[in-house]
């Protein structure tokens, strides 16, 4: 039932049920997500999405442990202030990665992908100073969010086996507590999960590694939900609120 939400395709992982968009979501305006990342990484002489990510300083970009491998930052790179994939818009800031930290305690074997968050350390600043490039800022700890909208952005695909949309997309959906998704889950769900749920609406395949807000706080990190992206499941992210004093350390 379970399906990472990420584009494995350059690395011959292709999900046997990739299909939509952010699932109920709508064209994003240029700027309208500052801190959102593409996620790209090589194949031979040409650059591909495979995940989202949020810059969070100037020279880091969180994103999903399952989206990288620590061991070859120099694979991947990311594409700040992009608004179209497959545009110019003179806004663009592409940096490589210096390096990369999973979460120590991660394990994409076991039930609900735990710890699935990745510190990337860039290569160069990223300039912060243009209303395309900005910051976000993390939830704090203990913070909750429940019953509020949360909005989830990314360039998932649009349909089984199709092309990514070029415009990035959001979508706005209720965040629900813990104990009301894992009557959803089961145990899959734990402390380190935070879940929002609208029925028709989803995250999907390539949004892994991009960012929830509520509130105006990076919340979460998209992380898995259901294949085949119905929007009759939670769609489940890392809670970033749980993860600060390790997020710092890096």
């Amino acid at each position: 039932m379970k399906l990472l939400m990420c584009l494995f395709a350059l690395a011959g992982l292709v999900a046997s049920e990739v299909s939509q968009k952010i699932v109920g979501g709508s064209n994003a305006y240029a700027g309208q997500f500052p801190w959102q990342a593409s996620l790209q990484r090589s194949s031979g002489s040409s650059w591909s999405h495979i995940c989202g990510g949020s810059l969070i300083a100037n020279n880091r970009v969180l994103t999903a442990a399952h989206c990288v491998s620590p061991n070859s930052p120099g694979s991947y790179r990311v594409v700040l202030g992009n608004h179209r994939l497959n545009n110019n818009d003179g806004t663009e800031q592409v940096i490589y990665i210096s390096s990369i930290v999973n979460h120590p305690n991660y394990n994409g074997n076991a039930n609900g992908y735990p710890n699935d968050i990745s510190v990337m350390r860039l290569a160069s600043n990223a300039n912060t100073g243009s209303s395309a490039v900005s910051t976000v800022t993390l939830a704090p700890y203990g913070s909750s969010f429940t019953g509020q909208k949360c909005t989830i952005s990314g360039w998932g695909r649009t349909v089984g086996g199709g092309s990514l949309p070029n415009t990035l997309q959001y979508v706005s959906m209720n965040k629900i507590s813990n104990s009301e998704c894992t009557s959803r889950w089961g145990s899959s769900i734990n402390s380190g999960h935070i879940c929002v749920h609208e029925s028709g609406k989803s995250a999907c395949n390539g949004d892994s590694g991009g960012p929830m807000i509520c509130n105006g706080y990076l919340a979460g990190v998209t992380s898995w939900g259901a294949s085949g992206c119905p929007g009759t499941y939670p769609s489940v992210y890392t809670r970033v609120s749980q993860y600060l004093s390790w997020i710092a350390s890096i």
